[in-house]
């Protein structure tokens, strides 16, 4: 019966099982994992020395264990117990280490022969010192995340050059001896692997025996990661790093403090959240955590994000956690009667997100005013009644062409604010949208090129695409391109409303129900039909003597349609 024993965990004592991979009666290859293991930087796996039948487990998930602690027993031919194991690693080392300690010897012998004090001068004379990738534990084209140092700063031993990070751990490389940073061989993003050159260092400090330790060091390492332990993390030595870096480096990007640190994450998925900026604890309340004993998995980060992106539309309309506004809080109305539930549609999902955006963005001032439309409506009338065109004409038309004519005359309205704040992307062209009304809910198809129509060829176009919008047969481009767009409610009520900006337009006109008014006029009131109107515009493109000359402009091209034909 051979036993199977927890190996050196770099330092590392009371370490939590994270999940027991085998049960007892299994059959086990060689280096299949036994038990996963995890400290606060790094999971490891304890696998099997050789191939065999686990007879027993010794421990069980959450246990704590420390180096030489058994985890199982094991029945095989080709097992080895771990006292096999060690006395095998200790053999290699008796192999191994008379070939150091010899290069030692005639070090020393070729020191003393040359000078009587080499020993004491060796200390306190300069040398050029090359650091070097240490044992990485199995891992390759480790990525540089942080290069600590410069060339020309002087250094103490121990002190961080360079950060490594894996997909499970970050490691620091130190200094191996102190003194003055000569060249840098590696840049951020840098790829490397074991034995790779990291810098070199003008030493103050020169001992024969450092290269020594080195090389009992680095051999000891090696033994650790092929023979005894299969490592998802870095190796021993690695571990001990980790674990003396409580101070962190100089610009080292870490996790924050509070209840994340709190949840079973590994490193990796603690760097997902934090790429991210998801917080362990949602996702642990929000979606849950797959893995053993309630353990977040990269997964479960995925899963997260995209919940959050799916619920967008419904948080958008309570709050914007992002924004730091609180969400509304969520209530049980079925506490006070019977309720049902009805979906959005996805044209009301698309449109409730796009008019939240906008209205946390842009901010919003409302421009509101009235037209006198009694002349232009008697006309409007008599070429409908009279039936010379195909097309019925409707007021919205005109209102597209008296935009049209503003914004070639302004074109401040017809433009856009660059990404970066800094400028004004004018548009040479004339695309406006008008809303539409439909069951799946409010499209915007856009007219194209309206400077180059006629009022009867804007009423052809308005028409085809309200008819398509409430078919469901509207084409994309057909949504796109728009410069300014147009709300209009005339048809169903209202006096007056606040249209959104619907970005990145810096501009909307909002139009009510047109009603008779008492006008004074001509030294009498007189019954004159009314249209009101609302310019919402982006303060940060438009202020507010813009606007209303806007409006002013757009009643006078109106409320005498001859202005429209110069």
């Amino acid at each position: 019966m051979d036993e199977i024993k927890v190996p050196d965990l770099g330092g590392f004592e009371g370490v939590e099982i994270i999940e027991v991979s085998v049960s007892a009666g299994d059959v086990v290859e060689q280096d299949d994992a036994i038990i996963v293991v995890e400290t606060d930087k790094a999971t490891m796996e304890i696998p099997a020395p050789a191939a065999g039948k686990i007879v027993e487990l010794k421990v069980k998930e959450g246990d704590k264990v420390s180096e030489g602690d058994l985890v199982a027993l094991m029945e095989g031919s080709g097992a080895q117990s771990s006292e096999s194991q060690d006395d095998t690693s200790g053999s290699s080392e008796d192999d191994s280490t008379p070939a150091v300690n010899e290069a030692s010897s005639e070090t020393s012998e070729s020191d003393s022969q040359s000078s009587p004090s080499a020993s004491s001068s060796a200390s306190t004379q300069s040398a050029e010192q090359v650091v070097k990738v240490p044992d990485l534990g199995g891992f390759s084209d480790v990525e540089v995340i942080e290069v600590s140092v410069e060339v020309g700063q002087a250094v103490e031993e121990e002190d961080t050059l360079l950060v490594l990070e894996t997909d499970k751990a970050t490691m620091e490389i130190p200094a191996p001896v102190a003194g003055e940073v000569l060249s840098i061989k590696v840049s951020l993003g840098d790829k490397v692997n074991e034995g790779d050159t990291i810098a070199v260092l003008k030493s103050t400090v020169l001992s024969a025996s450092t290269t020594d330790v080195t090389a009992v060091s680095s051999d000891s390492d090696e033994k650790i990661s092929e023979e005894k332990v299969k490592v998802q993390s870095p190796s021993a030595d690695s571990f001990n790093d980790m674990a003396s870096d409580k101070q962190g480096s100089v610009g080292r990007q870490t996790e924050p403090k509070g209840p994340s640190d709190k949840v079973y994450a590994g490193p990796a998925v603690r760097k997902l959240a934090r790429e991210f900026g998801v917080s362990l604890d949602e996702v642990l309340t929000s979606t849950g955590a797959s893995g053993p004993r309630n353990r977040v998995l990269q997964e479960d980060i995925q899963a997260y994000v995209k919940h959050r992106l799916n619920e967008a539309p419904a948080e958008n309309s309570g709050g914007a956690r992002g924004m730091g506004i609180e969400p509304i809080p969520e209530v049980d109305f079925s506490r006070f009667g019977n309720v049902r539930r009805e979906e959005l549609s996805r044209i009301q999902k698309i449109s409730s997100q796009h008019l939240h955006r906008c209205w946390l963005n842009i901010p919003h001032v409302t421009q509101f005013d009235e037209i006198d439309i009694t002349e232009l409506e008697d006309f409007r009338k008599s070429v409908n009644k009279e039936g010379t065109y195909d097309t019925k004409l409707t007021m919205l038309p005109f209102l597209v062409k008296a935009v049209q004519k503003v914004l070639t005359e302004m074109p401040r309205f017809n433009s856009s604010l660059a990404p970066d704040g800094n400028a004004l992307i004018v548009k040479e062209y004339y695309n406006i949208g008008v809303a539409v009304d439909t069951d799946q809910g409010l499209m915007v198809p856009v007219v194209k090129n309206v400077d180059t129509k006629s009022v009867l060829n804007i009423a052809a176009d308005c028409m085809q695409y309200a008819q398509q919008a409430r078919a469901g047969k509207l084409k994309p481009d057909a949504l796109q391109g728009s410069c300014f767009s147009i709300s209009s409610l005339g048809g169903i009520g209202g006096t007056q409303f606040t249209p959104i900006v619907n970005a990145p337009e810096v501009a909307i006109l909002g139009v009510s129900k047109a009603s008779i008014k008492p006008i004074w006029q001509d030294g009498e009131w007189q019954p004159r039909l009314i249209l009101p109107v609302a310019l919402s515009y982006d303060h940060r493109v438009v202020d507010g003597v813009l606007a209303a000359k806007f409006t002013t402009r757009l009643k006078q091209l109106l409320e005498d349609s001859r202005h429209l034909l110069l």
